[in-house]
Formats: structure tokens, C-alpha cells, sequence
């Protein structure tokens, strides 16, 4: 995908000529003859590469680099000089610029800075979401140390308390022992509820139940959905699950699955938001193994990053808005379950995550 490029430059006939050989070789283009119009559409439009004019009618370009590297530090800077002004052009590029040009400029050469500037975001971006993955990782860390502290207490007050409730049990009974008693349930319930929330906090530090037991797939399918029903009611997505009922019942680790298909389904609900869309999840038997798919109605996947989708830390979403994880986890997690996972985006249909598990004994 071509990155988008915002040209900012006050010779309004060269930014004309420019655009419509960029346009022609498929970047998104916008334009501005002022630095003010050119922050305003860095603002509003977030392109990837500006081309910046060194000489601006009202503000330098080193000043306007200086700005841009306040407001969007991740925006790639080209900058355009004379012949004369080579020695802004090179103060720029300690300003954090990727390159400089010399008009008239070659649209060739021009290309070439701009996919080299777009490369350098990609590897900002993920440099980025290491360090975040980092944090969420010490986090998780944290999270599970509390969880296990608390988890000792807790199991020892729910031993307690039903040990002394079968002893009341035993005696002979009497109001204030029913009053008792009843108290004694309570604190059971409520230690119920502590193990739930530190079963959360070992789930968010990435301990989830790895062990295989034998469910049948739609139940599962079923209880992700329901889990993402409020989300998907407020962005208007609507749900199609098509499993066949004469799928076997799969044995495999039910969380590690559920935890994929969530992956995926928050995958697409962000493609697709914020103007709704449809979401298809359908299983079959195929070829003694269960293929699973999961496939929306957005924008789809561009060819060329549809190969990189489960690459670890790779993503097109904004940073901090995505770790670019997800995928690479599901890749993981169903490769070890023995299973194979591969993305597809035909042409204006989306994008299809498919999912093949080989029933025990076979080879897919």
C-alpha cells in the first residue's frame, strides 16, 4: 500500500503537476500551499510522508518540521530545496528528516524517498509496540504475582468456612445456627467471586487453562458471541453463524480457542467500525478436519501486507492502538493446537481468517 503523502508547498502549479504523478502511480495524495493549510491537513488527513518545502510564504519549513515533530513524531518529512538553500535542507535532516530533494525534482527518485519513508514509519511503529508489548508484559507479570498472593488466602477462607459450616451442620439446629450458617454461605459466595477476579487477573498475565477437553464447537462459538454482543450491537454488525450439526465434537484446549476467535472478531469489529457491516462465522467437515472461518465485510486486507498479517508486533493500526499481536498470537496458538491458520481479503469482500483442525488421527 502506498503511503499517504501530503505535499506542502506554495508553487501552486508544481503541487498540481506533482500530486497528478503520484495519483498516477497510486498514492493517495493531499496538498497545501501554506504551512498553516499543511498543519491543519496533517491534522485532519494523518498521512504518512509529507514533502515539505523548505521556503514557505508564512513560516519556515525547518519551523514547520519542528512542529510536525511536536504534534505527529511518526510523520516521515521529505524536504524540497533550491540549490541555494542546501544548508536548510541539511539542518532539516538533523531535525529528524528522512531526505532531501532538489528541485525540479525527479518523480522517480521522489518515489523511492517516499517507500523509504514510509519503511522507517513501519519500523518506528514497531519499535513502538515492543516497547508497550513490554509494559503490558510486566503488567501481566504484576498481575499474576497479586493473583497468586490473593489466591492462597482466598482458598483458605472458603476451606474454613465450609469446614465450619458442616460442623453447625452437625449440632442439633436452632435459629441463631440457621442465622450462622446462612452468614457462612454468604462469605463462601463471596470468596467465589475473588476467585473469579483472580482467575481474570491469571488470564489478563497470560495464564489460561492449556488443558484439552472435549466440547462441541458451536457452544464455544456461541459463548464468544454473546460476549461480544454488546459491542457488536452498538457498532451495528450483524452476526451469521453457520456450524454444521453434524460436526464431531473437537478435543483442544476450549479457552486457547475462545481466545483466538476473540482475537478475531475484535480484528474485525475494528475493520469494520464505525459504520457497521456483517460478520460470518461458519464451520464444516472437510476432508477428515474441521475448517473454521471467520470472515466481515470491511475494507479487507491489501495485498501487499496480506503476508505479514501474522508476523509478531506487525500492524497497520495506529500505535497504542493496537500491539500488533493479536494475529501473531492465534498463528501461535493454533499451530500448536496442530491446526493451520491463513488470511484471505478477495477483491471488495473483506477479509476471511481460515482456521483447519485435523481430527485426531488424521493429517491435514
Amino acid at each position: 500500500m502506498r503511503p499517504k503523502t501530503l505535499l506542502i508547498d506554495d508553487e501552486e502549479d508544481f503541487v498540481r503537476l506533482l500530486a497528478m504523478r503520484l495519483e498516477a502511480r497510486d498514492f493517495p495524495v493531499l496538498t497545501a500551499l501554506t504551512a498553516a493549510e499543511g498543519l491543519a491537513a496533517v491534522e485532519a488527513g494523518d498521512p504518512a510522508v509529507v514533502v515539505l518545502d523548505v521556503n514557505l510564504p508564512d513560516m519556515s519549513g525547518l519551523d514547520v518540521l519542528r512542529e510536525l515533530r511536536q504534534r505527529r513524531p511518526l510523520v516521515q518529512v521529505v524536504m524540497l530545496t533550491g540549490q541555494s538553500d542546501l544548508a536548510t535542507a541539511v539542518a532539516g535532516m538533523k531535525l529528524g528528516a528522512l531526505d532531501y530533494l532538489v528541485k525540479p525534482v525527479d518523480v522517480d527518485v521522489l518515489v523511492e524517498a517516499l517507500e523509504r519513508a514510509s519503511l522507517r514509519r513501519l519500523d518506528q511503529e514497531e519499535n513502538l509496540r515492543m516497547i508497550e508489548t513490554g509494559k503490558m508484559a510486566m503488567l501481566g507479570k504484576l498481575a499474576e504475582g497479586v493473583a497468586h498472593e490473593i489466591n492462597n488466602p482466598v482458598n483458605i477462607i472458603m476451606q474454613k468456612a465450609g469446614w465450619a459450616e458442616e460442623l453447625l451442620e452437625d449440632t442439633a439446629g436452632g435459629p441463631v445456627v440457621r442465622d450462622v450458617i446462612a452468614e457462612l454461605q454468604a462469605i463462601q459466595s463471596q470468596v467465589r467471586r475473588c476467585r473469579a477476579i483472580v482467575g481474570k487477573l491469571m488470564s489478563f498475565g497470560g495464564r489460561i487453562d492449556p488443558r484439552p477437553s472435549e466440547f462441541c464447537l458451536a457452544e464455544a462459538v456461541r459463548a464468544v458471541l454473546e460476549a461480544f454482543k454488546e459491542k457488536m450491537d452498538s457498532q451495528g454488525v450483524r452476526v451469521c453463524m453457520d456450524i454444521s450439526t453434524s460436526l464431531p465434537k473437537v478435543t483442544m484446549p476450549r479457552a486457547e480457542l475462545e481466545q483466538v476467535l476473540g482475537h478475531l472478531l475484535e480484528n474485525s469489529l475494528e475493520a469494520m467500525a464505525p459504520g457497521g457491516g456483517r460478520i460470518e462465522v461458519r464451520a464444516a467437515l472437510e476432508n477428515h478436519a474441521i475448517d473454521l472461518h471467520v470472515a466481515d465485510s470491511g475494507p479487507g486486507i491489501p495485498e501487499p501486507i496480506l503476508s505479514r498479517v501474522f508476523e509478531p508486533f506487525f500492524s497497520t493500526k495506529e500505535v497504542g492502538k493496537g500491539s500488533g499481536l493479536g494475529l501473531a498470537i492465534c498463528h501461535g496458538i493454533v499451530r500448536t493446537m496442530g491446526g493451520e491458520i491463513q488470511a484471505e481479503s478477495p477483491a471488495g469482500q473483506g477479509a476471511v481468517i481460515s482456521i483447519r483442525f485435523p481430527l485426531p488421527g488424521q493429517v491435514s
